[in-house]
């Protein structure tokens, strides 16, 4: 047999086959050992997990020597090292070492499938069904669920079969969790990796119908989804499942909980964008019904003052007090206007900086508002903004809404971060969520754009404390 026609031969074969010389240089390796240790033909050994073992058997004799090393893959490989002569080593690995990588390969094809459809941004159902459908055809079983926790019930929101199954379970399906030892409700009590070998003794309406659909077994990982425990992937076979079936599908849920956050974080912008707009239809409405029922009704009162003083005006006495009412309805106008100009933004705050405009809404306040910690030196004006109309609706929701007798403002910066308190001394029971916070659901709106956070504090009768943290650069 030419060489040529050996290595053609160790090319074709599963087994997984290495050279190596003196110098640790790969002299030989066919595919399948490459896939597993990550040597290549023409290069060396140095740096890698074989480099030690080749040495120690080109310094310690021609005895074979089993090998197991870890990997930077995930899997280790062990082997068996011989001397072809004083300055060649070969190497074998044993069978189970090809056929383990080959099934990791499988598995993270899987999960970048998912993964890329995750990343693509459909809607959540499309997530559950590929990744039973991935699930279930990676570790060979005969139906796989994506299941979801909602009211003391387990929901099946995806869900993947081969030919054999019976279809007794399908999207919609929901079973009970009380009252029941079957894996969607051993999960939900653990929030832990669950399996069951066999469903003969098993309590619950999902164990009778395991039982009734031939399952003997089945293994499912808890998705975790903001901080809860929202649901399972679960692989159900008539056989019992293999030891790593849990953390094979732990993956799986991770990403499925990334797809949730996602479309939670997706639905938050959407409805943020839909209120800001709200929000702004709602403040020209303001301005429109202010200045028609103020500034523009004193203005129009005004003209026909005018009109009727121009035709008193042979009649001094009274031409006098006309003109006086009419300077009088010019000043109130002007003082309205003014007003709405400062709800627009305050000209204090543009031209000196934060301290000087909250020093001005203090002197303007119907009750006591201390301020402390203000930053001596001028922020960003989008920044100085954000704080100056936060503080400004909490002084007004401490007035119209809490009847507090004070408002506290503290501030610091810290770690990069500007930190704002507000407290009232009020009945509490502000809730931006609900709208029952009046304004601040906006301004948490303006602040998150930032890149800050604001955070409510209103227990019932306790007052309420508004948080801000923005970062300053």
């Amino acid at each position: 047999m030419t060489p040529a026609t050996l290595r053609g031969l160790l090319d074709a074969t599963p087994a997984a086959v290495g050279c190596f010389d003196a110098a640790l240089r790969v002299v030989y390796a066919n595919t399948a050992f490459t896939m597993a240790t990550g040597a290549q033909t023409g290069r060396s050994l140095e740096g890698g997990p074989l480099a030690d073992e080749v040495r120690a058997m080109l310094e310690g004799g021609r005895a074979p020597r089993r090998v197991r090393i870890g990997t930077e893959r995930r899997l280790p490989i062990s082997g068996t090292l011989f001397a072809l002569d004083d300055a060649l080593v070969g190497m074998v690995l044993d069978a189970g070492a090809y056929e383990a990588l080959a099934q990791l390969a499988e598995e993270q094809s899987a999960l970048r499938r998912v993964a890329t459809l995750v990343a693509s941004s459909p809607e959540p159902d499309a997530v559950f069904q590929a990744v039973a459908e991935e699930a279930g055809r990676l570790l060979h079983v005969r139906s796989a669920a994506t299941v979801r926790y909602e009211r003391g019930q387990a929901w099946t929101v995806g869900r993947w079969a081969d030919e054999h199954d019976p279809g007794g379970f399908v999207v919609g399906t929901a079973v009970p969790l009380a009252d029941s030892d079957g894996i969607t409700a051993l999960v939900a009590r653990t929030g832990k990796p669950a399996r069951i070998e066999d469903y003969a003794d098993v309590r619950g309406r999902a164990a009778e119908l395991m039982r009734a659909n031939g399952f003997r077994s089945a293994v499912a990982a808890p998705i975790v989804a903001g901080g809860r425990i929202w649901g399972l992937i679960l692989v159900a076979s008539v056989d019992v499942l293999d030891h790593d079936a849990e953390s094979r599908l732990a993956g799986f849920a991770e990403l499925v909980a990334l797809a949730l956050e996602s479309a939670e974080a997706r639905a938050e912008v959407n409805a943020s964008r839909v209120r800001i707009l709200e929000a702004g239809v709602t403040e020209r409405r303001r301005l429109e019904r202010n200045l028609h029922d103020g500034a523009q009704q004193r203005l129009v009162s005004l003209a026909v003052q005018l009109r009727v003083l121009e035709k008193r005006l042979g009649e001094p006495d009274e031409a006098l007090a006309l003109l006086r009412g009419a300077a009088l309805e010019l000043e109130h106008a002007l003082a309205e206007l003014r007003e709405l100009a400062r709800g627009l933004h305050p000209a204090v705050l543009a031209d000196r900086g934060l301290a000087p405009a909250l020093e001005t809404l203090a002197a303007r306040s119907p009750l006591p508002l201390h301020v402390e910690g203000v930053p001596e030196v001028r922020l960003a004006e989008p920044l100085e903004a954000a704080v100056y109309f936060v503080v400004a609706e909490s002084l007004t929701n401490a007035v119209k809404h809490a009847e507090a007798s004070q408002l506290r403002v503290q501030m610091k910066t810290d770690a990069g971060e500007l930190r704002v308190e507000i407290a009232d001394d009020g009945r509490g029971g502000a809730d931006p969520s609900t709208g029952n916070g009046t304004g601040l659901r906006g301004l948490a709106d303006r602040v998150e754009a930032l890149g800050g956070r604001l955070a409510v504090e209103s227990p019932p009768g306790g007052g309420t404390t508004v948080r801000v943290v923005l970062p300053l650069e």
